[in-house]
């Protein structure tokens, strides 16, 4: 999607992805799925600088993963960044079927063997409340599904994000589409409430605090 108001991230343009990677990357760690599954790492030492440093390199796979479907996005000032796609420019492929084949690159030039052991026995744990592509089954139609954005720690509480995400959801709007989202937390339900998205369903995992709240913000 090109929007106005967003660049769209090339996947040639290395200073956007490095900008974007790091944008989501440091803010991430304050998500509840990601801090959930990062707190395996707590028994082999891992401190927030170590965890960042692994986030980055997650989000420049999916960032990877999904710049070729014009899915990667940031404020022309660079101060928001929106994982988000059209789900009709995916061709064909599916949320997951392009991040199986992106393969997880950068993460595992970083991650050692250890790290990568005990992350995925989380994930594992885990499983129950990751359901990440479940939009494209619930909506059966178009749609615009939402996997990650962040804003920068200097720009928090300056309306970036709404700026961010009004070109999205005037698209939506304009085209009679729903947005889908998952969150982890109370404050970001809210949050999310508060710019349009209703709660479809909440999933839990035994043993894990945290739980997936589907979200839908329909068109107006």
């Amino acid at each position: 999607m090109k929007l106005p108001g967003l660049v769209t991230v090339s996947p040639s343009d290395s200073a956007l992805i490095e900008h974007a990677a790091a944008l989501l990357g440091d803010s991430f760690i304050e998500e509840q799925w990601f801090a959930t599954w990062l707190s395996s790492l707590d028994a082999l030492g891992a401190d927030d600088e170590r965890k960042k440093t692994l986030l980055r390199a997650i989000f420049l796979d999916d960032i990877d993963a999904f710049a070729p479907y014009e899915g990667i996005h940031l404020l022309e000032d660079g101060t928001a960044a929106v994982g988000g796609y059209l789900f009709s420019e995916l061709r064909g492929e599916t949320l997951t079927s392009i991040e199986e084949g992106q393969g997880g690159r950068h993460f595992l030039q970083v991650a050692t063997p250890e790290e990568v052991r005990a992350l995925e026995k989380r994930e594992q744990e885990m499983e129950a409340i990751s359901s990440f592509d479940w939009a494209r089954a619930y909506d059966g139609e178009d749609h615009i599904n939402f996997f990650a954005w962040a804003v920068d720690s200097a720009a928090r509480g300056k309306g970036s994000l709404k700026r961010a995400l009004a070109p999205f959801f005037s698209y939506a709007d304009e085209h009679g589409l729903n947005c889908y989202l998952e969150c982890y937390s109370d404050r970001l339900q809210s949050m999310y409430e508060h710019l349009g998205f209703e709660l479809v369903d909440e999933l839990h995992a035994e043993g894990i605090e945290a739980y997936e709240r589907r979200m839908v913000r329909r068109p107006r």
